[in-house]
């Protein structure tokens, strides 16, 4: 009986050791949700020179934008620019991050234009956007793509000439073709900074997504920010800044499972 009893004490003092760190990590990571709307909460109760919505209020103007089905035709619209624009950032950026990591001359040449092109305040583009490609869908497309290919190229650049040497000397000793250097060695030692690239990018693309809809877009969540604005209802205003972070925070955690699989070999 007394070894038995010992047995289950053992036990349930395991069972709570365990739980311990699975508190602590929670508390953690709630922590600063809380500060946050707190501090928020704290905001509404101060006067200030506009109507600052409550937590509580936004979450009320969430869910009559989404009943409208308002805010869901305005995403869909800001997806669609989203979609192409950051996806012709990844079939051009890193293509030519491999192709400027691999052959120096490319590197060289190209890296000159893509530290101006980051370097300068992209929302300057906006009106030889408009000039170009007139106020639709592609110009938005086109400013996402300009906020993001930048970083998604260097990161490949990066990862390519970040590939350790000897890899490389020891792969051409043993008689490896270009074909089998490239894909065998060059290309997995980029992959982390390749993926560390599109997450950057991604984050860039929803940041040139608002940008490019406050300024010329007819339509899309930005849009609907301003009209919402200029209406004085601030708390939908508030929801649909809300309903954009939460999109972009479920792309970024897809793209981080997704990187996670994909490097699932380097912690084997």
């Amino acid at each position: 009986m007394e070894a038995g009893a010992v047995l289950r004490h053992g036990a349930t003092g395991s069972g709570a050791e365990t739980a311990r760190p699975q508190v602590k990590r929670l508390l953690a990571r709630g922590a600063p949700l809380a500060a946050f709307l707190a501090l928020w909460q704290w905001a509404a109760w101060v006067p200030i020179s506009f109507n600052f919505p409550t937590p509580w209020q936004t979450v009320v103007a969430l869910a009559e934008l989404l009943g409208s089905g308002a805010l869901l035709q305005a995403s869909a619209t800001s997806l669609q620019s989203l979609v192409l624009g950051f996806g012709a950032a990844i079939l051009i950026g890193v293509p030519l991050g491999l192709l400027m990591g691999v052959v120096r001359g490319v590197g060289r040449v190209a890296r000159v234009y893509l530290d101006l092109l980051i370097a300068l305040p992209t929302a300057a583009l906006i009106p030889l956007v408009i000039l170009s490609f007139g106020i639709n869908v592609v110009s938005s497309a086109v400013i996402i793509f300009v906020f993001s290919a930048p970083f998604i190229t260097m990161n490949a650049y990066g990862g390519v000439r970040d590939t350790r040497p000897r890899l490389v000397e020891m792969a051409r000793a043993f008689g490896a073709s270009w074909g089998k250097l490239f894909t065998r060695i060059v290309l997995p030692s980029a992959l982390p900074m390749i993926l560390a690239g599109l997450r950057l990018g991604l984050s860039r693309a929803f940041l040139g997504l608002i940008v490019a809809e406050l300024l010329l877009s007819p339509f899309g969540l930005g849009k609907l920010i301003m009209n919402s604005r200029s209406m004085f209802e601030h708390d939908k205003m508030f929801a649909t800044v809300a309903w954009t972070l939460v999109l972009a925070g479920i792309a970024l955690a897809v793209l981080a499972r997704l990187e996670a699989r994909l490097l699932r070999w380097r912690a084997a």
